[in-house]
């Protein structure tokens, strides 16, 4: 092998950090995906609603899934999502899911860190920076539609810091990156939170620095993405729906839209993350635009109130940070190692992101085409999997009663046959319900007359609530099944 071979073979197959970083982040999504799919069952509501636009070729903006709020207005703001995972689904089952939900989450981090590198030219503190943002936001890594605003409020702020900088930046990418984001996650609101910020902060430069900073244009940009944002199978529902998210019994009951505890160790990094983010700019004395102030200050105080809203504070300031840490700033022998590996990155041309896309995806498609199962499954220490078989075999009829957090696992298994009480999309079945809800689970005062209100049939649930052990002395109710996760209770008469 000559110099020039060498030279080649060099440049095309030594992977980048890039590439390193991203089949990093892909295989730990991936091999998380039991962990994930173990945490709640959101994604079988989302697969069922995607298989429904798939096969009706229909987006519904009503309930089909629940007894209980059946016909009501339910806004799909998520449907396009849906629609990506049951095609997902289709292809390689609950695997095709967490590999669809993994390369979006290895592509944000991928993002992130040539933003990164980009602002300051330091690869090795650029992948510093992206691995602690990693671990700041997999708390909140689970295979729904939620991951998808972690790119798009990405590419969103990138597109608002270019405009800030570049008179030649166009307009017309901001409504049509909304008119995704509307019909992907209801997250598009954190479109217009960002907007609002470097709108906000361009009035501040104007006031106390005179600096001509494109508040008409910022303003028309406003109200056309407003305007996409409408272009939905439901019109403002999504928007309606956003803000009828307001319960306060719903938002403290839920873990992940309450605030974070920092008692637990996983949210050390989140913790690092914020302190550096305060203590940075001060050090390194960079003077910040007023709208990248508003945003970093706005995105903290949601991440403080939302522990789910992690993810995305991370998402705005990793590339904020490395705008402030550069390898002038660095001390002479790091600025020298961080210049040579740059230089040395820069002559490489590897394609291993693309390569291991492709062999992921063809593993997962094969093995689900040869064997018809996913290699991931429902954790049955969980969720009621034995049940459903049972049930599939014996299947009840009329209305039933479950578990919250079971829902949507029901529904990826029994719908259409089988419509739930509630799933774990408690916004829409609001607090009266989800209060009811509690007061059956408890077995409290006038827990049978709700039944009866409701006219259920029968009863699913684990055997470890106050309403089971209620059920066993109960002449009302027959025990028609149980296992360790599941108890099946029928009305006798």
């Amino acid at each position: 092998m000559n110099k020039k071979e060498f030279q080649v073979f060099f440049q095309y197959l030594l992977p980048k950090l890039e590439d390193v970083l991203f089949i990093t982040v892909l295989s730990m999504c991936f091999f998380l995906g039991a962990r994930m799919l173990s945490i709640d069952s959101d994604v079988g509501r989302h697969i069922t609603l995607g298989n429904y636009i798939l096969e009706t070729k229909d987006i519904p903006n009503k309930d089909i899934l629940s007894h209980t709020k059946f016909g009501e207005s339910r806004p799909p703001y998520e449907w396009l999502s849906q629609l990506f995972f049951a095609i997902a689904h289709k292809l390689a089952g609950l695997d095709g899911v967490i590999l669809f939900c993994s390369i979006i989450i290895a592509f944000t981090f991928l993002l992130i860190y040539q933003e990164t590198i980009k602002n300051n030219h330091a690869p090795l503190l650029s992948i510093g920076l992206t691995i602690l943002g990693i671990a700041s936001s997999s708390i909140h890594w689970l295979p729904r539609p939620h991951i998808i605003t972690f790119v798009l409020l990405f590419i969103w702020v990138k597109q608002l810091e270019k405009f800030r900088t570049d008179s030649t930046q166009k307009i017309w990418i901001f409504p049509i990156i909304i008119l995704l984001w509307a019909n992907l996650h209801g997250g598009f609101i954190f479109g217009f939170l960002s907007w609002f910020a470097y709108f906000a902060g361009s009035i501040w430069e104007k006031l106390t620095k005179g600096i001509e900073s494109k508040i008409s244009t910022l303003a028309y940009i406003g109200f056309f993405s407003l305007i996409a944002s409408i272009i939905t199978p439901d019109g403002w529902g999504n928007w309606i729906a956003v803000f009828s998210n307001n319960s306060q019994y719903i938002l403290q009951n839920t873990a992940e839209t309450m605030s974070p505890n920092f008692y637990q160790a996983g949210m050390l990094p989140f913790l690092l993350l914020l302190g550096l983010t305060i203590v940075i700019p001060l050090l390194t004395n960079t003077q910040l635009h007023a709208g990248q102030i508003f945003l970093l200050a706005g995105m903290t105080m949601m991440s403080l109130l939302m522990a789910r809203n992690i993810p995305l504070f991370t998402v705005i300031a990793i590339p904020i940070l490395s705008k402030c840490i550069n390898t002038a700033s660095l001390h002479p022998t790091f600025k020298k190692i961080e210049t040579n590996i740059f230089s040395l990155q820069s002559q490489l041309k590897s394609q291993w992101i693309f390569i291991a896309i492709i062999f992921t995806a063809f593993f997962v498609i094969n093995n689900y085409a040869n064997r018809q199962t996913s290699i991931l499954q429902f954790n049955p220490n969980v969720f009621p999997v034995q049940a459903t078989k049972w049930l599939k075999d014996f299947p009840q009829a009329g209305n039933m009663f479950n578990e919250f957090n079971w829902g949507g696992y029901l529904e990826y298994q029994l719908y259409p046959h089988q419509k739930v009480f509630l799933d774990s999309q408690s916004d829409f079945y609001g607090e009266d319900l989800m209060l009811k809800y509690s007061q059956i689970l408890s077995a409290d005062s006038g827990w049978q007359d709700l039944l009866e209100t409701y006219q259920v049939k029968w009863i699913i649930i684990s055997p470890n609530t106050p309403l089971a052990t209620e059920l066993q002395t109960n002449s009302n109710w027959i025990l028609a099944y149980q296992d360790q996760i599941t108890v099946i209770y029928q009305r006798s008469k």
